[in-house]
């Protein structure tokens, strides 16, 4: 807010993610910076004036592209904030549900000391075969600070990453062989058409009984309904989930009953240091696109086919 307070006229505050009240908002706004309030088509045209959208972010899944694109808007993202504190939290969220720490920080505080006997016995990391689906610049990292623990590491992705792959190391493995093979499958694929519900039903028979699914990514990668009826029936051994198909989860889902589930609310890449860096960049970029200049990490590209540039 200091920063684009000392390059802008107005900066306006949205109270509220409802879209007949963005529209009155935004009506004549040049910028819009989201986190998780939908961008959609009627808050973009009803925005005479606006030029870029940026999400604090890492996906773009909340703003309507084609819209934007119809209008000339640019959308900009913010990928490389988050990705340390995603990277870290999601081997913290491993560690922590294979050696039951919520479990055991519960049974201490309840006077439980020997729980430790039977219902805390956890498992090592060590050894163990973990599959990376999406290997970006988050999945890089999480394969980089998974390592040290001695784990065999693959990875599944539409493109194979050599120089990961040479450096890490890790191996590239179809899907299928992937989910068979893995005892933690962990998920960092963008939430798109091509990746909705890509672990359903089918996949997750695929994976074995004493494996576990980690979801950092996007809730509409994982097909509810099919992995309760996994994790329920024991047919997974667990899961570590950070996001959700239906965000917040519903107090009734059958997931918060679940004792081998853990659960977050979307926060893996919530650190001080994440936020900030994101924060400066989502102002710099609004300066840029709004001086003329072409903001890294544009979501449509084909925008500036009718967008003049300096230089």
């Amino acid at each position: 807010m200091r920063l684009l307070r000392t390059e802008f006229r107005e900066v306006r505050l949205a109270n509220s993610p409802d879209e007949n009240q963005l529209c009155k908002i935004v009506f004549d706004a040049q910028a819009i910076i989201t986190r998780l309030t939908k961008v959609s088509r009627k808050v973009i045209e009803s925005a005479s004036q606006l030029k870029v959208i940026v999400r604090h972010g890492v996906g773009f899944d909340n703003v309507d592209l084609e819209a934007a694109t119809e209008h000339g808007v640019q959308v900009v993202y913010t990928p490389e904030g988050f990705t340390v504190s995603v990277a870290e939290f999601t081997v913290g969220m491993i560690l922590a549900s294979l050696r039951h720490i919520r479990e055991a920080d519960a049974a201490v505080r309840a006077g439980n000391w020997n729980a430790r006997y039977a219902d805390l016995v956890g498992i090592e990391l060590f050894g163990k075969t973990v599959g990376i689906v999406g290997l970006g610049r988050i999945g890089i990292e999480v394969a980089k600070r998974l390592k040290p623990f001695g784990v065999q590491l693959i990875y599944y992705d539409l493109v194979r990453r050599l120089e990961a792959e040479a450096e890490i190391p890790i191996r590239f493995a179809p899907l299928e062989t992937l989910l068979k093979d893995s005892d933690i499958v962990s998920l960092h694929v963008p939430g798109t058409k091509q990746t909705f519900h890509m672990i359903g039903k089918k996949e997750l028979a695929l994976m074995k009984p004493s494996a576990m699914l980690v979801n950092m990514a996007r809730g509409m990668v994982v097909d509810t309904v099919s992995s309760v009826e996994a994790l329920s029936s024991r047919r997974l051994y667990g899961a570590v989930l950070d996001v959700f198909e239906k965000e917040p989860l519903p107090l009734d889902s059958p997931l918060g009953r679940l004792p081998n589930v853990l659960l977050s609310p979307h926060m893996s890449g919530h650190t001080e240091e994440a936020l900030e860096r994101t924060s400066v960049y989502v102002a710099d970029a609004v300066r840029m696109v709004l001086s003329g200049e072409k903001a890294r990490y544009l979501a449509n590209p084909e925008v500036l086919k009718h967008t003049h540039l300096k230089g």
